[in-house]
């Protein structure tokens, strides 16, 4: 009996391998209907490494942003700015954090790019190239992540359920910073009656008195503050501008007279303090979409919105609108292409990933996923809290990716060919079954880029490429159990896998060929070692790909069996293996193929010759 073979498929590895064993690594499904069949795999982008140089800095990636023609990035405690174009990219050191490890949450207004990781906020002004830490003596204890609405910042404040928003386009006032001044006409310095802690230079400030205003100042007029010092000076030294552009020039204000007392400083600023109380919880964390701001906490969100309101705080719940699941994992959430996704969990257990859409929440994890996002839910020595979520765009294609350090291991929804009934995911790891290096994204001058999760590397994510940084990528797709009905027996005669054929020039090639059975260690000619039992890879011959048969419900495999993919221009070339054995009564055929040549595969269908035995 001749069948088409259900190989192509996505991840549904489920809890007990005899109900489905199912797995797509370092491919993904293709849809068209109109294609030589409705559904292919197609293999995973390769990583070329950008070789910025990130100086003596080892650590890996932690955030990445782009804004205003550069991308920031976040590697260690170290933060640089990256600019130029495609194969032109130069990276600056502008500043450094105090921790070296954990979640960077970054945004920007106009002009002021903002970082914060838990402990304190930093600003890079784009206009004065200044990096400088947050001193305002009302920004929150803890800052864990940030968004930007209509010229606020947003900042969630850990372990608290309160947020604060910044005065308006300007990310270094968080509160009402004031007190007396006394003027030196021979310096333009005012010494002041507190610290430098709130008048950060660009500052705005205005001053009042129940005396004599120093010369030429005027009473309510705005200035601009440059602080003559370090923050924490006390009493604090500054000077004014007439601009902020001035302020950050150094272009100080002439005192002619010292004034009298009693002259009021005042920074234009108050402190604008929410919190969210539908629920029991602490905030975890805050993203913007469709200008609205989602406030986290651990099972529940608040949406929040602009409403013009109130002199202390503009922002006001929307209660028609509450998310009845929060977050485990703050790095998993990502917005992008009009839509969210994240981890989501609720007070009666890990939920999965969903998908925003408007306000609603939208499972997009299967049953198979869910179950094991539960395991690593409940190991302590994994957990999910270090979930980070990447979406990215590739070739149209929008695919989630969620990656897990401690659980070492990397999904991938591809967003664009799921829906509610069938939704797709695979896995991506590196050549030991490692997570993918991917940890952080972005799109810079019309390419993808990863940061690197272990390393001070930046990659180019390039679909053309079919290494991860020079090292080969294994493919593989484990089919689904085919038993038939009664559960006789099976003899497989023939088993044939429709690739792309022919695809590779004759000097490129490396076969894998059957060794000793004690043979473990394979070399290719770039000298990378690669553990596959009893095969090797060896120069010369034909692209080879590897069918190995389990008979027990995808407990075990049986021998690598490999069969050629032909020469460069063998389109005709048919990958086929015979004579495949007998399933025992009771049990199944699934097969696992795996490839590992540097070249494109595409897998486009199967096909299996196969007899239902009698008793």
């Amino acid at each position: 009996m001749r069948k088409d073979y259900d190989l192509v498929g996505s991840y549904d590895n489920q809890r007990v391998s005899t109900i489905n064993v199912e797995r797509t690594v370092n491919l993904f499904e293709y849809l068209d209907p109109n294609g030589k069949r409705p559904k292919v795999l197609l293999s995973t982008a390769g990583l070329v490494d950008a070789e910025l140089d990130f100086g003596a800095e080892t650590s890996g990636a932690r955030a990445s942003f782009v804004f205003n023609n550069a991308i920031y990035q976040v590697y260690g405690d170290s933060v640089y700015r990256t600019t130029g174009s495609t194969d032109n990219l130069s990276t600056t050191l502008i500043g450094t954090l105090t921790t070296t490890t954990g979640y960077v949450g970054v945004d920007a207004n106009t002009y002021q790019v903002i970082f914060v990781d838990g402990v304190q906020g930093w600003i890079w002004d784009i206009n004065a190239s200044t990096f400088e830490e947050i001193t305002d003596t009302g920004f929150p204890a803890k800052p864990i992540d940030v968004c930007y609405l209509d010229g606020f910042f947003l900042v969630a404040n850990g372990d608290t359920n309160t947020f604060q928003l910044s005065l308006i386009n300007q990310g270094m006032v968080w509160s009402a910073g004031t007190g007396t001044l006394t003027a030196d006409s021979t310096t333009e310095i005012l010494t002041l009656s507190v610290s430098n802690e709130n008048f950060a230079t660009g500052v705005p400030i205005t001053i009042s008195t129940t005396g004599v205003i120093p010369v030429p100042l005027v009473a309510g007029t705005t200035y601009y503050a440059i602080r003559v010092g370090a923050a924490t000076l006390n009493p604090g030294t500054i000077k004014l501008a007439t601009t902020y552009a001035n302020a950050i020039a150094g272009t100080a204000i002439d005192i002619t007279a010292n004034g009298a007392p009693t002259n009021t400083i005042l920074v234009s600023g108050q402190l604008q303090l929410g919190s969210i109380t539908s629920h029991p919880g602490t905030i975890v964390g805050c993203r913007t979409l469709h200008r609205r701001i989602f406030l986290f906490s651990q099972n529940f969100c608040e949406v929040w919105e602009n409403a013009g309101l109130g002199t202390t705080l503009p922002f006001r719940r929307n209660n028609s609108l509450l998310m009845e699941v929060g977050t485990p994992a703050l790095g998993s959430i990502m917005v992008g292409f009009d839509r969210m996704f994240f981890l989501a969990q609720d007070k009666d257990g890990l939920a999965g990933v969903v998908e925003v859409k408007g306000t609603e929440s939208i499972p997009a994890s299967t049953r198979a996923l869910d179950y094991q996002l539960a395991q690593y839910a409940a190991d302590p020595n994994t957990g999910v809290a270090d979930a980070r979520g990447i979406l990215i765009k590739e070739n149209g294609i929008i695919f989630y990716r969620l990656n897990f350090t401690l659980a070492n291991h990397t999904f991938v929804l591809n967003v664009t060919m799921s829906t509610q009934e069938a939704i797709r995911w695979h896995e991506e790891e590196v050549l030991n079954g490692d997570r993918h290096p991917a940890q952080t994204h972005a799109y810079f001058d019309g390419v993808n880029y990863y940061g690197s999760y272990n390393s001070a590397k930046f990659y180019v994510v390039d679909d053309q490429v079919p290494t991860n940084d020079n090292e080969p990528i294994r493919r593989m797709r484990i089919g689904r159990q085919m038993s038939p009905d009664g559960y006789n027996r099976l003899r497989i005669d023939r088993f044939q896998v429709d690739l792309l054929q022919g695809a590779l020039a004759v000097d490129e090639i490396i076969d894998i060929d059957l060794l000793a059975e004690d043979e473990e260690v394979i070399t290719t000619e770039s000298s990378i070692d690669i553990i596959l039992d009893q095969y090797a890879i060896t120069s010369g011959g034909q692209p080879t790909v590897f069918l190995s048969i389990s008979k027990d419900g995808g407990q075990t495999y049986g021998n690598y069996l490999h069969a050629t993919m032909g020469r460069i221009g063998e389109r005709t070339h048919r990958t086929v293996w015979r004579k495949l054995g007998t399933t025992p009564r009771g049990q199944g055929f699934i097969p696992k193929i795996e490839f590992f040549n540097e070249i494109p595969f595409v897998v486009l269908g199967a096909a299996w010759d196969f007899e239902v035995l009698p008793e």
